[in-house]
């Protein structure tokens, strides 16, 4: 179970950065850009809490 919080920790950390060079290239706009690091990194911290509480 853990090897699949950290597969899904670094797939949601590679998915935050494609977003970013997705916004560097102007090829989805600002609002979108929020809204996808918003979930996402709010995803990472519940992980982070969950480790924390073990």
């Amino acid at each position: 179970m853990e090897d699949t919080k950290n597969d899904l920790v670094e797939l949601t950390k590679e998915f935050i950065e494609f977003s970013d060079k997705l916004y560097l290239e102007k090829k989805i706009d600002k609002e979108t850009y929020i809204q996808i690091t918003k979930r996402k990194k709010g995803f990472l911290r519940c992980i982070e809490k969950d480790r924390m509480c073990k």
